[in-house]
């Protein structure tokens, strides 16, 4: 039987304009937390539109700071105004020091890097469900990864080589080739890797990757 977790049907609202940040994240949190409610967007409008129909099913909107016309702390005060009784965070990449301060100057709830760990990430959201105000750091540097090191994946060395190869952008054929093993074996590992991941194509797992390898993917 599976721990309940402060996690379960809570519900994020996640705005970004970046396929590739937006779909990874997503993917990555509903994998970590299955009992996770995450719902995301690209514009601001669409979050409008959502909040509009269903703003009360949610418990947490995440904003990125740049959008495109626009930014997010500004979209976050008019969140505020329209919808008093829903908790408002601000995500960003710039490394800008003043931006937690900023946005708790500005009511809202959080302040998530981007660079955060998903590890992290997580026990934020965690607080966040209990109430509580967080306007995190970047996470330290991480070190090297070492091949010899535990993976909480359960992944093989083989397996990890063609993930780190995926993840850089190597097509199977091209990891096929620097390895020396043939396509049909390359496609074999991943089909592995995908199923040891939770994901269901190369995107996911190339943003989960991340988790495991302590590399952001390109």
């Amino acid at each position: 039987m599976r721990r309940l977790d402060l996690l379960d049907d809570f519900a994020i609202l996640l705005v970004d304009d970046h396929p590739l940040f937006r779909d990874g994240l997503t993917a990555a949190l509903r994998h970590h937390v299955p009992g996770l409610r995450v719902h995301a967007v690209g514009t601001m409008a669409s979050a409008l539109e959502m909040l509009g129909s269903a703003g009360d099913k949610f418990d947490l909107v995440l904003l990125d700071y740049r959008l495109p016309g626009t930014d997010g702390l500004y979209c976050a005060e008019l969140l505020i105004q329209q919808y008093p009784g829903i908790a408002v965070g601000l995500m960003s990449g710039l490394d800008d020091p003043t931006l937690p301060e900023r946005a708790r100057e500005a009511g809202l709830i959080a302040y998530l890097s981007k660079s955060l760990e998903i590890s992290s990430l997580i026990e934020h959201l965690r607080r966040l469900a209990m109430g509580e105000p967080v306007f995190s750091a970047p996470d330290p540097p991480q070190q090297a990864f070492d091949a010899t090191r535990a993976d909480p994946m359960n992944l093989t060395a083989r397996q990890l080589d063609v993930l780190r190869a995926m993840a850089s952008g190597s097509s199977n054929k091209e990891i096929a080739r620097t390895m020396g093993i043939s396509p049909a074996t390359v496609k074999k590992h991943l089909e592995a890797v995908f199923a040891k991941l939770g994901a269901t194509n190369r995107l996911q797992a190339a943003m989960l990757a991340r988790t495991v390898l302590g590399d952001p993917p390109p």
